[in-house]
């Protein structure tokens, strides 16, 4: 096991580049580890079109910010985004990929029913940018599931 992707983009249709929900808002979707595991990069896919700033980051199940990014700014459109994380090991739990976006930008994204998000457990946190050390986690209001990564390679 070298890393975990939240919506690969291999199956369904409706992977596409879509525009990011609100500016500054935190997403966090949640993932299950069950064995240990070291975290050592974060990655996206920037869509066609991007400008601002962009927040990576993994919280614990109560909201407590594990790592984090920091703000970067991503300058090349149609491509993964990847950065470096202070390596971080990750035990059997819950937890959450998080990321938080200065301006509207696009991102490889589904959009899934907002009541599937909900049942999948992802939430959000308006004007969240960066990503705060605390999470407040609040319901999700959009059907925005963006393209996630962790992995304990040195190169994606």
């Amino acid at each position: 096991f070298s890393g975990l992707s939240l919506w690969d983009g291999a199956s369904g249709a409706n992977v596409l580049t879509n525009a990011y929900p609100t500016a500054n808002k935190a997403l966090f979707l949640p993932f299950r580890i069950y064995n240990s595991f070291t975290v050592t990069k974060m990655w996206t896919i920037i869509g066609t079109a991007f400008s601002g700033s962009i927040d990576l980051g993994i919280y614990d199940y109560r909201g407590t910010r594990l790592v984090s990014s920091g703000i970067g700014t991503p300058t090349a459109i149609n491509s993964i985004y990847s950065v470096d994380l202070t390596d971080t090991v990750l035990n059997s739990g819950l937890y959450y990929m998080a990321m938080s976006n200065g301006i509207v930008g696009a991102f490889q994204s589904r959009t899934v029913g907002s009541a599937t998000m909900r049942a999948l457990g992802q939430v959000q946190q308006k004007s969240a940018h960066p990503l705060p050390a605390t999470a407040v986690f609040e319901k999700i209001e959009s059907n925005y599931f963006p393209t996630l990564g962790i992995t304990s390679q040195t190169t994606i």
